[in-house]
């Protein structure tokens, strides 16, 4: 039989059912040496039941081919293979189509493997599918490597401890019950006993106290680790008098007996105390003050030191300012009701403003970013966050048609002005399952005479792509032509698997992770520096949002994110003034220099962290300018930083050198 694959690759198999050498030589020939090829291969019918197995598909799942034959292929699919990538597998074969992508399989004896797949057709001369071939590779190391990446994200590398991102996750699936309590914990002296007994001893005693606090937390407490010397606790059933007095001090217990450290190969006792702030969890609205609230209230602690005082209450925050939203073009306190804000929006009130989105490599506009404002009859603009609310999904679907529209229109019109650029427009999880959403989209570039490519769709990263649907509707788009990305990584629901089994081209950082890059920097630098080293294992862009000063840009420019967007670029704009804009806009950032004190450790963060020196000479290195305009606090700094030039850099003055950076980038104002 002559059969033929997608890609034009002819082969001739002996007829049904399988013949050995006796049969067709060539068959049989042929069939002998797929057997023997060092991929891990099969062949089977057009039901998908199993006519051919490699020895390496048999050596890696632990079947016999004896077990093999005759059986369907979804033998190797288990618990924990992803729903979403099995029907994507089953819905190419049911169509007669190719299909790559990874998938979890599990080998006889139960044990899990990841598996790169590709599964090809083959179709005889009328065209008719005779057989389906699948390489199949294992990348359990390569996936390994991604959960690695994922659980560094999410976790302190010194304690192990879950870190400032899984605090936030906690805080926001916690919910409103009542009673509750974040306390900020503060080591005292860590840098004193760092530098007397080193940063191994540091670190051996903040794993020792991360262990000692898990061992006395309640049931539903929370324990992260903010990086440095600085812990998170969440106490529930909190609520004043002794239960508020017992969880506290379990807490100090932690530190009430001595910490065992090693120093020149001795055993050494080492007492230490700390600081702690609290502040209430808010029973309605947003906690989005809390952080701040109870740093306040740790700062409070340590000035009160002299007094005994271990630990301070902050003041609960008036009752409007739990409601605030920051993020608002304009405020207003006599909001309409959310049936006039709907009937506003669709009655002209819409506009889509405009933010820039840069590349940080060339400081050029790579796209812009289409976000929806209301205005109100007295000229006030609204955010999302105050009238999205209001709208049911069929309001949805008519905001994003809309928008969709207007952003379209927008390019049009630049093109006549002489700026030709991309835009791109939020997608929400119930449009995407509608069933016209591609047509709508499809639709509209026709009608605005656009190349697809110049558009692209922001999925939520919390869309949970669970339902064949939603998968298809996303080919839908595909197969137009459009973008798509996965916007807000790390603020909601993504998974690996998800990267692995949708093709998005482009991922957002959400602008919650620099929250606390002041706070924190070199545990932010590191998130960072992972998810942006995902990006370029997937093969997809990165862009971080929030940029809000030369400092962030700068760090984001070093860790090597291709593309960045914040209000230290543009605040979002009405359309109109994109030309202006693009005509007089000077990039804030210079090639070769840091400004600022979260670009200087940036740059020398990451060579620290490879144990790499300093690749240029001393006089060439940016960080030799930034330390000489430090002058009142650079003399032990300017000695350190020399040694970073040294074929081997020693890493103690190098974790010196970053120490004295991180001081310098809590301290440093804002440089717009």
């Amino acid at each position: 039989m002559s059969v033929a694959s997608e890609s034009g690759l002819r082969a001739t198999f002996p007829d049904l059912p399988p013949v050995g050498p006796t049969g067709n030589e060539t068959g049989g020939v042929l069939v002998r040496a797929f057997a023997a090829t060092s991929q891990a291969s099969l062949i089977t019918d057009p039901q998908q039941r199993i006519l051919h197995v490699s020895a390496s598909f048999t050596a890696i799942t632990g079947y016999g081919e004896t077990e093999l034959l005759g059986r369907d292929c979804r033998v190797l699919q288990g618990p924990g293979s992803d729903p979403a990538v099995t029907a994507a597998i089953r819905r190419a074969l049911n169509c007669g189509e190719p299909y790559e992508g990874e998938v979890l399989n599990y080998r006889k004896d139960g044990s899990p493997f990841w598996n790169s797949l590709s599964i090809r057709p083959l179709r005889d001369d009328d065209g008719t599918i005779t057989h389906f071939v699948s390489v199949q590779r294992d990348i359990t190391a390569r996936m390994a490597h991604q959960e690695e990446l994922r659980f560094q994200a999410s976790h302190d590398p010194v304690t192990t401890l879950p870190n400032r991102r899984a605090l936030d996750l906690h805080l926001s699936e916690r919910g409103a019950r009542p009673g509750a309590a974040l306390a900020m914990v503060d080591v005292i002296s860590l840098r004193s006993i760092n530098g007397a007994f080193g940063y191994e001893a540091g670190d051996s005693l903040l794993k020792q106290l991360g262990r000692r606090m898990r061992d006395r937390l309640a049931d539903g407490d929370f324990l992260a680790c903010l990086g440095g010397d600085r812990f998170a606790v969440v106490l529930e059933n909190i609520d004043g008098g002794t239960r508020l007095a017992d969880s506290l001090a379990r807490l100090h217990g932690a530190v009430e007996a001595p910490f065992s450290i090693a120093h020149r190969g001795r055993g050494q006792d080492c007492a230490i105390a700390v600081s702690m702030g609290l502040a209430r969890i808010p029973r309605d609205g947003p906690a989005g003050s809390l952080l701040h609230r109870a740093d306040a209230a740790l700062r409070q602690t340590r000035a009160s030191r002299p007094a005994g005082l271990w630990w301070s209450l902050a003041p609960d925050p008036p009752e409007a300012a739990l409601h605030r939203h920051v993020d608002t073009v304009a405020e207003t306190t006599d909001a309409p009701a959310a049936r006039s804000l709907r009937d506003r929006l669709f009655a002209g009130g819409l506009s889509m403003f405009m933010q820039p989105v840069l590349d940080l490599r060339t400081g050029g506009l790579h796209r812009v970013e289409a976000l929806a404002r209301l205005t109100l009859a007295d000229g006030t603009v609204l955010v999302p966050a105050r009238f999205l609310p209001a709208l049911d999904e069929a309001d949805l679907d008519e905001l994003f048609r809309r928008g969709l529209d207007q952003a379209l229109a927008c390019l049009t019109q630049w093109d006549h002005e002489g700026l030709s650029t991309g835009v791109s427009v939020n997608l929400s999880p119930s449009t995407l399952r509608h069933p016209d959403c591609a047509r709508w989209v499809g639709d509209a570039i026709r009608r605005h005479g656009i190349e697809p490519g110049r558009l692209g769709l922001e999925l939520l990263e919390t869309l949970a792509m669970d339902a064949d649907v939603q998968i298809e509707a996303i080919d839908r788009l595909l197969h137009l032509g459009v973008g798509l990305s996965l916007d807000d990584l790390g603020s909601g629901y993504s998974t690996l698997q998800r990267l692995f089994a949708l093709p998005f081209d482009a991922i957002k950082l959400d602008r919650g992770l620099l929250d606390e890059i002041r706070s924190r920097p070199v545990e932010t630098l590191r998130v960072i520096s992972a998810l942006t080293q995902m990006g370029r294992d997937f093969g997809v862009g990165v862009v971080i949002e929030g940029l809000e000063d030369v400092g962030t840009a700068e760090a984001a420019s070093i860790l090597g994110v291709p593309l960045g967007q914040g209000y230290v670029f543009a605040r979002p704009m009405p359309a109109a003034e994109v030309p202006g804009w693009v005509a007089a806009f000077v990039v804030p950032l210079q090639p070769n220099t840091v400004r600022s004190a979260l670009g200087a450790l940036a740059y020398h963060w990451q060579f620290l962290c490879l144990a790499s020196p300093h690749p240029t000479g001393l006089d060439g290195c940016p960080l030799t300018d930034f330390i000489s305009r430090h002058s009142t606090t650079s003399a032990d700094a300017r000695r350190w930083h020399a040694y970073q030039h040294d074929r081997a850099a020693d890493p103690v003055y190098g974790r010196m050198l970053a120490d004295w950076l991180v001081d310098l980038v809590r301290d440093e104002p804002l440089v717009e």
